[in-house]
């Protein structure tokens, strides 16, 4: 049973390794942290797993279909460097996915957690032409991809908006679901089209949230963290006292005192 602390995952989506460990220094309030290609890119990562061997990681790579054996090797970095979440690409074909699968069952570990982006949050039904073609519903993109993710071997989906709400009906837990796109209330959405506010994220069924922008920009960073800690909070107690569940919006198990979530 996770509560806000633990559901907040920051995006260190800044230049430089020296900068994100800065920011995690300053987010002590915070023990989830998401690792870009941006960071990876400065070829920092060994660096920012050994200084975040405390915290729990999610290296956001969305990583392509490849041969077995290059797929084993990246399985086997994030196996030794603790990382929790790992992204694969959406067009990673089934057999690909199964490698991931078999080299961290052969490493005997459960992490990394795989997850995937059915569909961007910075794209809408609008972009389906141009992403999807001959699709004309959104929701059926989402869920037919994401349904043939997780039948492959995927632990979780990454979705925003509505979609949160969509993907934990056709998939309740322990499918993970992290929503991005969170955006407090009145605050720009930046390049999200679907977005949504920490308690709706959570009413509508989201495990983790990530947020950027609005920690990152913020005047006291630590202070933003903590209001959006707080909202998680609020609304899984509002969602207890009222006896109903993050899962689908029906009546909360009795033997819960909490919604429950995926363990990563």
């Amino acid at each position: 049973m996770l509560r806000g602390k633990d559901r907040l995952i920051v995006a260190l989506d800044v230049p430089t390794v020296d900068e994100a460990l800065r920011l995690v220094d300053t987010l002590d309030n915070v023990s989830f942290f998401k690792i870009g290609l941006q960071l990876f890119l400065t070829g920092g990562l060994p660096r920012l797993l050994q200084s975040l061997s405390q915290k729990q990681v999610f290296v956001d790579l969305k990583v392509p279909g490849d041969i077995a054996n290059t797929i084993a090797a990246v399985v086997d970095v994030c196996v030794t460097g603790n990382v929790t979440f790992l992204t694969l690409s959406e067009s990673m074909p089934p057999p690909a996915i199964k490698a991931a699968t078999m080299a961290r069952q052969a490493r005997g570990s459960e992490r990394p957690k795989f997850l995937t982006v059915p569909y961007l949050s910075s794209l809408d039904a609008s972009d389906l032409p141009l992403v999807a073609s001959g699709e004309r519903d959104l929701d059926h993109v989402i869920l037919k991809r994401g349904r043939a993710a997780i039948e492959a071997g995927c632990d979780g989906l990454i979705v925003s908006g509505q979609a949160i709400g969509l993907c934990r009906a056709a998939f309740p837990r322990p499918t993970i679901i992290v929503s991005p796109g969170i955006r407090l209330a009145g605050a720009t959405s930046d390049d999200h089209k679907r977005h949504c506010t920490p308690a709706e994220a959570i009413r509508l069924g989201a495990d983790y949230l990530v947020v950027g922008r609005p920690i990152r920009s913020a005047p006291d960073p630590r202070e933003a963290a903590r209001g959006i800690i707080t909202e998680i909070d609020q609304t899984l107690d509002d969602l207890e006292l009222s006896g109903r569940s993050a899962d689908t919006g029906g009546p909360a198990a009795q033997t819960s005192s909490r919604p429950r979530v995926s363990q990563p």
